[in-house]
């Protein structure tokens, strides 16, 4: 059941593979953002699992992230998520990533409830259909 104050946290270590300079998002062997934007995503779709109705799933429609700190290769990450507000099919988390020296991320995080089929379904249609912008689950 989903309810507000829910958590979940992941964990991920630095390695070259998830560096800046291995991501493109630099020159630097430090955790990318993009690494962590994906951590981020994980951990609430982990909060998530076992918690919707039977067809449904949820989709990032938002992630407002300050990476504030560098970790470098061998670091461990440890990303904490929390449900702070539900809006009928819209969820908000608030965001912590830390390492073993304190905070290098935070922010929030949005993900709507969606019907699976329904929604891959509009996804597939867009090859065929480009101009149906129709996003509405009703």
């Amino acid at each position: 059941m989903l309810r507000k104050g829910i958590a979940k946290m992941l964990t991920d270590v630095v390695t070259e593979e998830n560096t800046a300079r291995s991501l493109g998002s630099g020159s630097l062997l430090v955790y990318g953002t993009p690494a962590m934007l994906t951590l981020v995503e994980r951990t609430a779709v982990a909060l998530l699992e076992g918690r919707l109705e039977d067809g449904m799933t949820s989709v990032g429609t938002k992630l407002d992230m300050d990476h504030i700190a560098p970790t470098p290769v061998g670091g461990k990450i440890s990303c904490a998520v929390t449900l702070k507000e539900i809006d009928r099919r819209k969820l908000v988390f608030g965001v912590l990533v830390e390492d073993q020296t304190g905070i290098i991320g935070k922010g929030i995080h949005e993900r709507f409830l969606v019907d699976a089929d329904s929604f891959q379904a509009k996804a597939d249609a867009r090859l065929l259909y480009p101009e149906d912008d129709d996003w509405d689950d009703d």
